[in-house]
């Protein structure tokens, strides 16, 4: 019997030794693995964690009178909870009125910023409406957004790399200031992805949300046009915007109406909104590649 024990001591002795071999060889394995993954996503120009864009200014500073349209009430702030949900803390939510009465046009606006991110998943009306208590009585329609474009002008000496448009230029106007300066607008055709929604206790309103995003420098109306533009694996920087609009009205209240009106709204404030988001084109131009000695 104390043999049979000594021996099944030393089978017990050598499994554990087995196994902590087999423990310390998994965890070499995993990260040599690591390290050769890096390696080898820095050669092949991937970058799956995307290094941050900071803004230029803060969406507070954003003017609270955009031409005809006026600021109404305070600017909402976000307890802890809501921020950490929004999942950023760059944001703004402010309701705005053409010629400062509510009676003749009152739009929710909301813009929330986001940048050094692996992936992301964005917050839109089509969820959390949802998640509010609201229903979806007509599914989600990208309606195209027509801008007067005033005084925006071509900039031939900036071109977008993804797509080979060149920006336009806009001036920015300083309310309090005066003072003028040049900003680039987004490429890309613009849509507001429009939802229409209900609710139980206001069943005679007909309520809009409606958004796009500016990633990386364009427009997009879908979150997939957010990670086929920001997230592209050879993208070292990359951020996005959500720009949303909500407004309700009678009956008769048609999502036509309702895009009309974000559009009003969104000719004055793009300007003030591409003076705080990052210059896409200044970051591309540092990132352009340096030309060989025989080209200088």
């Amino acid at each position: 019997m104390i043999a049979r024990a000594g021996g099944r001591q030393e089978e017990i002795a050598l499994f554990d030794r087995r196994a902590k071999f087999a423990f310390v060889l998994a965890c070499f394995a995993l990260v040599a693995g690591r390290i050769g993954f890096r390696m080898g996503a820095d050669h092949l120009n991937i970058y799956l964690q995307k290094k941050p864009v900071e803004l230029r200014d803060h969406f507070d500073n954003i003017a609270t009178t955009l031409d005809s349209w006026q600021a109404v009430g305070e600017t909402t702030k976000l307890t802890e909870e809501m921020v950490e949900e929004l999942g950023t803390k760059w944001y703004l939510d402010r309701q705005y009125a053409r010629n400062g009465d509510p009676r003749q046009g009152l739009v929710s606006l909301h813009i929330a910023y986001y940048t050094g991110m692996i992936d992301a998943v964005p917050h839109v009306p089509d969820r959390c409406f949802v998640a509010g208590g609201f229903n979806i009585r007509v599914n989600p329609i990208n309606y195209p957004m027509t801008l007067r474009r005033v005084g925006w002008r071509k900039d031939p000496t900036h071109v977008n790399r993804a797509t080979g448009q060149a920006y336009e230029t806009a001036v920015h106007r300083n309310p309090i200031t005066g003072r003028s300066t040049t900003v680039r607008m987004p490429v890309g055709d613009l849509a507001l992805r429009t939802t229409e929604f209900s609710h139980t206790d206001m069943p005679r309103a007909r309520v809009y949300g409606g958004y796009f995003f500016i990633a990386n420098g364009r427009t997009t109306a879908t979150p997939e046009g957010v990670k086929l533009f920001a997230f592209k694996k050879s993208e070292e920087y990359a951020y996005y915007c959500k720009i949303q609009f909500i407004a309700s009205g009678a009956k008769d209240f048609q999502a036509e109406q309702f895009v009309a009106l974000s559009a009003d709204l969104l000719e004055a404030l793009l300007p003030e909104l591409m003076r705080c988001l990052p210059d896409w084109a200044e970051i591309e131009a540092r990132l352009e590649p340096a030309p060989p000695e025989s080209e200088k």
